[in-house]
């Protein structure tokens, strides 16, 4: 694997006026990095889930399109779908891996590289309308108990600001999203740090009447992205990313946000 890199970094830089044949091999090295790369993913729908035992949502139909015109064998069966907190670890430690949907912050800018915008994002505090919670500002947040994703954007968003680890209540694993609302309805919890449309889409799906809980209070309004290590070669990025805005282009992108989204 990191032999392969290291071919794909001599080639791609040498000179520009180099023949038809080095461009060919360019070409091929290029496909061979596609093909190799760690797709991974989580429990976070509308962008990314899986029903019926297929992963689908609006970053994975997103990718399986991306993957298409760049004429990988990679489909829709190679993403992994992983717990948050590993993915996050695997893309953090790891060459050629790539981690979806993902928030871009400040924080996170130094420790990935990008390709997007997905699509935007709110994250979000949710309560159960009946406990009639008011937060103004993130220090009205330490009053309560706190549930969270580990490693999630919405816990990271808290910590940076100023809220101590001891207080949160911090879960792993797949359908997070669903066991932090029955932690919710049973009182572990009195509010809950997450992403506004993946949090409306579980209750929806689950049958949980959505009038009994509001948002309180918004944390970030941003984009997601698909997250890459950092030394992925700028290359391959930039392939991928041109396929993303060729299928933006092109009315497919629109196409897949009407699928999930209305």
């Amino acid at each position: 694997m990191r032999l392969t890199f290291f071919i794909f970094l001599f080639i791609i830089f040498l000179p520009a006026s180099g023949s038809t044949d080095e461009k060919a091999i360019s070409s091929a090295t290029l496909l061979q990095a596609v093909d190799n790369l760690n797709i991974i993913t989580e429990i976070y729908p509308p962008y990314n889930f899986k029903e019926k035992g297929e992963l689908k949502g609006i970053s994975v139909d997103l990718m399986v399109l991306m993957l298409k015109k760049l004429n990988s064998r990679q489909t829709r069966n190679n993403i992994k779908l992983w717990p948050w907190a590993r993915g996050y670890r695997e893309v953090l430690e790891k060459k050629n891996a790539c981690l979806f949907s993902t928030t871009r912050t400040g924080e996170r800018e130094k420790h990935f590289k990008w390709v997007g915008p997905i699509t935007s994002t709110t994250i979000s505090i949710f309560a159960r309308k009946e406990k009639k919670i008011k937060i103004n500002s993130l220090q009205d947040i330490k009053e309560y108990r706190i549930g969270v994703v580990l490693d999630d954007i919405g816990e990271q968003l808290l910590v940076t600001g100023g809220i101590p680890l001891i207080k949160l209540d911090r879960m792993g694993g797949v359908n997070v999203i669903l066991q932090s609302l029955k932690k919710l309805d049973r009182d572990r919890i009195e509010v809950f740090s997450y992403e506004e449309n993946a949090v409306k889409w579980q209750m929806k799906a689950h049958g949980i009447n959505a009038d009994n809980y509001e948002v309180v209070y918004t944390l970030k309004e941003g984009e997601l992205y698909y997250a890459f290590h950092k030394d992925t070669p700028d290359l391959l990025l930039e392939e991928l990313q041109n396929a993303l805005d060729e299928l933006k282009n092109e009315g497919e992108y629109q196409k897949i946000l009407d699928k999930y989204l209305k």
